[in-house]
This record gives C-alpha cells, sequence and structure tokens, in this order.
C-alpha cells in the first residue's frame, strides 16, 4: 500500500527544480522586457509598468491583479534589488524544495508577495507612491525557511567585510523589528528614508511567511489540535512535566479496522506529497508505522 506511491518509492525532484527555475527566469524575463521597453523609449514601456505595479490607483480601479504581478516588476535604476531577489530565490528555493513540494513553494512565495502588498496598501492608501519588487516574496520565503529549519546557523559577511553568524529566527526577528520600526517612522510618520525602501511590504512578507508555517506546517495549527483535546496536557507541558502517552502499534485486526486505517494512510501519504514529510504530525506518524505492519 505504502509502495505503490512513486513519491514514497522514490524522492523526485524534478518538479522542484522545475519550479525553481520557472519562477527565477520569469523574473529575471520581467525586468530584462523592462530594460527593453526603457531602451526603445516606447509608450508601451510605462503604461505596462503602470499596469502591472502595485499603488492606490490601481487598487481603487479594481486591478487587483497589481498585488501579484508588482513582484515581476523591479527598479531599474536600482541593480541590487533585483540581485538580491535572483539570489534570495536561487538559496532558499534551493534549500525549501527539498522540504516542500513545488506548489507550496510557489503558493507561499505568491501569497508573501500578495500579503507585503496588503500591507503597504493600507499604508499609502491615501498617500500615494507605487510599489514594485519582489522583496516581500523573499521575506516570505526567509520567514518559513526560519521556523522550518531553526537549528542551522547562516553565516553572512555584514557590510561585505565583518563576519556574522546568526540563528535564522533571530534574524526574521530582528529584520521584523526593523522593517516595522522603519514603517512607523518613515511611512506613517513621514520622515524622509535614505534610499527607496518599503518596510510594510517587508513586514508583511515576513509575516505571510510566519503564518503559513503555522497554518500548515503544525505551528498553531497542532498547537490547538494537540493541547485543545486534552486541557491537562497543556499545564503539564508549560509545568514541565512528561506524562506517558499510550501508543497503538498493534496491527488492526477486523476489516472495518483495516479499511479505516487504509484510508488514513492514503490521506496521509497524499498530504506529504502536497506539504512535505515535516507538516506530519506525531499521531499521523504513528499510523504509518501501523500501517508498515498490515498486508494488503
Amino acid at each position: 500500500m505504502l509502495s505503490d506511491r512513486s513519491y514514497m518509492r522514490a524522492p523526485s525532484t524534478e518538479r522542484g527544480t522545475s519550479a525553481h527555475v520557472w519562477l527565477i527566469s520569469s523574473v529575471i524575463a520581467g525586468y530584462v522586457l523592462q530594460l527593453f521597453f526603457q531602451f526603445l523609449q516606447a509608450r508601451p514601456g510605462p503604461d505596462l509598468f503602470q499596469r502591472v505595479a502595485l499603488s492606490g490607483f490601481s487598487l481603487r480601479e479594481f486591478r487587483l491583479w497589481t498585488l501579484l504581478t508588482h513582484g515581476w516588476v523591479h527598479d531599474t535604476h536600482n541593480i541590487l534589488q533585483i540581485i538580491m531577489v535572483v539570489a534570495g530565490l536561487i538559496f532558499l528555493g534551493g534549500e525549501l524544495l527539498k522540504s516542500i513540494s513545488p506548489r507550496v513553494f510557489l503558493i507561499l512565495y505568491g501569497t508573501s508577495i500578495v500579503t507585503g502588498g496588503l500591507f503597504w496598501s493600507v499604508i499609502h492608501w491615501q498617500t500615494g507612491g507605487v510599489l514594485a519588487g519582489a522583496t516581500a516574496g523573499i521575506c516570505g520565503l526567509l520567514a518559513y525557511f526560519a521556523w522550518l529549519k531553526p537549528e542551522i546557523e547562516l553565516r553572512f559577511l555584514l557590510f561585505f567585510f565583518i563576519p556574522v553568524a546568526i540563528r535564522p529566527k533571530i534574524f526574521v526577528m530582528a529584520l521584523a523589528g526593523v522593517s516595522l520600526g522603519a514603517s512607523i517612522f518613515y511611512e506613517i510618520y513621514g520622515a524622509v528614508a535614505p534610499f527607496a525602501y518599503a518596510p510594510s511590504s517587508h513586514f508583511g512578507g515576513l509575516f505571510a511567511g510566519w503564518l503559513y508555517f503555522s497554518v500548515s506546517q503544525g505551528g498553531l495549527g497542532y498547537f490547538f489540535r494537540s493541547r485543545g483535546s486534552n486541557p491537562a496536557s497543556f499545564f503539564n507541558h508549560n509545568q514541565g512535566v512528561k506524562t506517558a502517552e499510550p501508543t497503538l502499534l498493534t496491527t488492526p485486526t477486523s476489516s472495518k479496522q483495516r479499511e479505516h486505517l487504509r484510508a488514513e494512510v492514503d490521506r496521509i501519504l497524499d498530504k506529504i506529497n502536497s506539504t512535505g514529510l515535516n507538516s506530519l504530525t506525531r499521531d499521523e506518524k504513528e499510523k504509518l508505522n501501523q500501517a508498515k505492519n498490515l498486508r494488503p
């Protein structure tokens, strides 16, 4: 029963690689297209940018697609923006696609861009402005990565010469604090920023990545599922008291029990294919262990 699933027989990375390459290529293609129109100095250039980039005016005209499409246009006068986006996609995409499916990866990226656009739009609804760039998507991937693999250590050169080693969770929480503070100071209070900066969008992307992890990978969802059904376990957990939990690993004997277990295993395998092995709860892992002894 387990071996009849192709993704249980051998881990396939072809779809993940294809989605990863396609996404990076589309971002680069959008940037090259912008440069092409600017080079030709043709009328479709500015019109195309206005139809794709996000602004309060575009939303008031019900061009809701700009909440997502603004992630495929960037500031052509600031090449560092597109470099950071592509570098983030290469590194974070390569790491995340080892643990999650291509569909989850693309949904996470798109959801982070949309959420970042919504956060930015709330603040700039009256003040105006235009938002372009996929930085919120990278922030969402980074937050998801930080909660998915909190044990690793990030190493990089601060200002290109100061070596820094930091846990991804600490880095993301610090980045969220800086983004929130900058949003209040520069965007709400109205101070002049030293460079083009959309901290509210970045904060929205970080929030989306954390929330997506909490819902799909067992964060808040698992907490309420595992604690809500047994109030005593909540207090024991907080007090550091470990209670023995019975685990049933015997093979079901009745045909009805066997059919029920098969149905549960099919659901769990579909979940692995959709959201990755790390999304399983402990109960679901125990059911898979039971199924190993279940003969067809």
